[in-house]
C-alpha cells in the first residue's frame, strides 16, 4: 500500500530521509515475501514530514503480510517476554552463547545472527563489566570467535547482576520513572497502559494501591493472540496479579494517564490514536526510541522533537521532555499533561 500523506498531519510534502536497518524483522518480512532482504530495505525508505516533522513510510505491507509477521513469524514480543523470563542470567548468556556456537558450526545465518542479537543485548544491560571489555565483547561476536567469547565467559557471568534501567530486560518498570510521573503530573489514582502488557509500569501502579489497567486495542502491526511462553499468553501472565484488570480500548472510563511505550510507532493512524488517547486520558507518558535515527521495517512511523512539540500544540498539552534519566538507555519519555 501507498501512504500519500503523513499519517499524523496529512501534508503532502516530505523529504527522503533514510533506509531501515537490516534486524530480525526485515529478516522474517523477507522469507514471507520471497525476496531479498537488502532490496526490501531499499523498497521501504523512511520520508520526513516538512510540517510535523515525523517520519514515515511512503510504502507499507499490506495487512495480511503484517498480520502473519506478528502472529506466525515473530509471534512473541520479544522484549517483553525478556523482562519477566530471567534471560538476563548467567544461564541466560550460556543459553545465547551455545545457540550462537552452534549456529556458528551449522553455518545457520539466521540462528548466528539471533545469537549475536541476543548475546550483545546481555552486555549492553550489565551496568558493571569487571575483568573485561564490552568492546572485546562485541568485537568476538562480530567476527565469529567463539573461544574468545568462551574465555571471557566467566568474567561476564560474575558482572551480571541487575540490568541496567529501561533497556531490554529491564523494560519500563521503573520507580524512578513512577515518582517522576507522579510528581509532573501532580499525582493520580488511576492509571493504564496500551501495547506490551509485560515492561510497563502496571505492576507499580498495582503495589501503590492505584486503579492498574491493561486497555486491550486490536492493531494488526502489533503482538496478539499467539504471544505465549510456555503456553501462558502476555496477558493472562500480567493478570495473574489480580490487582491488575484489563479494559477494551473502547471503553468509556477515564484515566488521569495512560502510558503508550513503543507502541506508536506500530500504527498506521497515529493521528486517530492520538485523538482517542486525550479523550480517554486527561496526561499520556509517551516512551519512544530512537528518536530521528532511521525507521526500523517493522515500524510505520518514527518520531522527532518536532513531531511530539506538534503534538502539544495540536492537542493543548504541556510538552515535558526532562526525563534524563532514561537517556542512556537509548529511549526518551514524552510527556504530555494538560497546560494548566
Amino acid at each position: 500500500m501507498t501512504i500519500d500523506r503523513c499519517p499524523l498531519c496529512g501534508s503532502t510534502a516530505a523529504t527522503e530521509h533514510s533506509t531501515p536497518e537490516a534486524n530480525l524483522y526485515s529478516e522474517k518480512l523477507a522469507d514471507l515475501l520471497q525476496q531479498d532482504e537488502g532490496a526490501l530495505l531499499h523498497e521501504h525508505v523512511n520520508w520526513r514530514c516538512s510540517d510535523c516533522g515525523l517520519l514515515f513510510k511512503r510504502r507499507w505491507f499490506g495487512s495480511e503480510i503484517i498480520r502473519e509477521l506478528f502472529s506466525s513469524a515473530v509471534a512473541t514480543h520479544p522484549k517483553g517476554w525478556d523482562t519477566v523470563l530471567n534471560r538476563f542470567s548467567p544461564a541466560g548468556f550460556q543459553q545465547a552463547l551455545e545457540g550462537w556456537a552452534t549456529g556458528i558450526k551449522r553455518q545457520a545465518t539466521p540462528d548466528v545472527r539471533r545469537g549475536e542479537r541476543e548475546l550483545l543485548s546481555i552486555i549492553d544491560s550489565i551496568t558493571a563489566p569487571v575483568g573485561f571489555e564490552p568492546a572485546a565483547v562485541a568485537a568476538a561476536v562480530g567476527c565469529g570467535d567463539v573461544a574468545m567469547l568462551r574465555a571471557l565467559t566467566p568474567a561476564i557471568t560474575a558482572s551480571i547482576g541487575e540490568p541496567a534501567e529501561f533497556k531490554r530486560f529491564a523494560g519500563f518498570r521503573s520507580r524512578t520513572l513512577w515518582d517522576y510521573l507522579q510528581a509532573r503530573t501532580g499525582g493520580f489514582s488511576g492509571y493504564g497502559e496500551v501495547g506490551c502488557p509485560l515492561w510497563g509500569l502496571l505492576t507499580l501502579a498495582a503495589d501503590a494501591g492505584c486503579r492498574a489497567t491493561s486497555l486491550l486495542r486490536d492493531e494488526p502491526n502489533y503482538w496478539g493472540p499467539a504471544c505465549t511462553s510456555a503456553g501462558v499468553h502476555c496477558l493472562d501472565w500480567l493478570l495473574a496479579n489480580r490487582r491488575i484488570s484489563s479494559a477494551p480500548w473502547c471503553a468509556p472510563d477515564h484515566l488521569p494517564l495512560i502510558g503508550v511505550f513503543q507502541y506508536l510507532d506500530h500504527l498506521n493512524a497515529p493521528g486517530r490514536f492520538l485523538e482517542e488517547l486525550f479523550a480517554r486520558a486527561d496526561s499520556a507518558a509517551i516512551i519512544m526510541d530512537g528518536i530521528g535515527a532511521p525507521v526500523a521495517i517493522q515500524h510505520v512511523t518514527g518520531w522527532t522533537d518536532d513531531s511530539f512539540a506538534f503534538i502539544a500544540r495540536l492537542f493543548g498539552k504541556r510538552l515535558h521532555d526532562d526525563f534524563d534519566a532514561i537517556r542512556p538507555s537509548g529511549n526518551r519519555l514524552f510527556l504530555l499533561t494538560p497546560e494548566h
